[in-house]
């Protein structure tokens, strides 16, 4: 059985809960602190006093929503697996994870081009920059990966993931996003091991 949150606790959680249902369905610029708190049963007091403005409030749901999705990447990983084939898998279990959000969706949509969201979303970026550019970084030192700069790769890597989201989330077609994605990374194998893996790729399809 879950454990019940403290009081204040749930209060919390249903004040965002409701301001996800209102930016979702009416815009993030169409609601204010006074509709959050008229959809969470609270007076505007109660907002104010978990949440600084309603920037606070969609700061923060950007940031567990981030978290949250991070978490079913990172839950997608093989210890015995090399490093191209789980940010495959870390990738499309984000876009599963993605496909799964109903209201995050439309949020996360307009979160990418608002201003006052921009600040907490840079932090979780930058963040993200750090653990993607220590696993490249041991990637490259076992050869597994070509040997280019690991922050500037980390930084691309992360800008063509952030740009094929907003393309899942705009279009909802996963597919093409995922194949783009795929070759991206088989291009990151150093030669001799992309051609291995493409040999045994090859032979296990050719198997009755």
């Amino acid at each position: 059985m879950a454990r019940r949150l403290p009081r204040g606790q749930e209060t919390r959680e249903r004040i965002l809960a409701e301001a996800l249902r209102l930016f979702a369905t009416r815009g993030y610029a169409a609601v204010s602190i006074e509709d959050i708190a008229e959809a969470a049963g609270v007076t505007k007091g109660a907002v104010y006093h978990w949440f600084t403005d309603k920037h606070d409030v969609g700061r923060e749901l950007q940031h567990e929503l981030y978290e949250r999705l991070t978490a079913q990447s990172l839950r997608a990983l093989d210890r015995d697996a090399d490093t191209i084939a789980n940010m495959r898998g870390a990738f499309a279990a984000y876009l599963e994870a993605l496909g799964d959000l109903d209201e995050a969706r439309f949020f996360l949509r307009d979160a990418w081009v608002i201003p006052a969201l921009d600040e907490g979303g840079r932090a979780d970026h930058e963040a993200a920059v750090e653990m993607v550019r220590g696993i490249l970084a041991a990637a490259i030192e076992r050869g597994e990966i070509v040997a280019l700069d690991p922050d500037a790769l980390a930084r691309v890597l992360l800008g063509m993931w952030a740009e094929a989201t907003l393309h899942v989330l705009r279009t909802g077609d996963r597919s093409a996003a995922s194949a783009v994605v795929e070759h991206v990374l088989h291009s990151l194998r150093p030669p001799t091991n992309r051609s291995r893996r493409t040999r045994a790729a090859t032979s296990r399809g050719a198997r009755p």
